[in-house]
């Protein structure tokens, strides 16, 4: 029976990282163009943010995922927990280095301040 959690713990895992990845990956493609300008470095940064987001949340449920209860519905909680916060902490690394170099817009204001 702890074979089973194991496989259906990292089933689960892979498959939530997986539709969060495909929901990101073209508004991520996008910006990741307009600042690297060449679809090469677009294409390396998609991958190795996807390496990234399953490997984090893959090695939170190894390391912290619960095989050896008998209540599924207690295993596949612990193992979404993991999952989304492994994903949490990837998309928040890349979201904030993409955010670095987004240079907001300075305009000027009614009475001559700029912002």
């Amino acid at each position: 029976m702890q074979f089973e959690y194991f496989i259906a713990n990292l089933t689960v895992s892979v498959g939530v990282v997986a539709v969060a990845m495909l929901y990101l990956r073209h508004a991520a493609r996008r910006v990741i163009n307009e600042v690297c300008h060449t679809d090469a470095a677009a294409d390396f940064w998609l991958r190795s943010t996807d390496i990234l987001a399953y490997s984090g949340a893959l090695i939170l449920v190894l390391m912290f995922g619960e095989y050896s209860s008998t209540d599924w519905v207690e295993s596949l909680r612990m193992t979404l927990m993991l999952t989304l916060l492994g994903l949490f902490f990837a998309v928040m690394f890349v979201a904030n280095n993409v955010w670095k170099t987004v240079k907001p817009d300075t305009y000027e204001l009614k009475d001559g301040w700029s912002k």
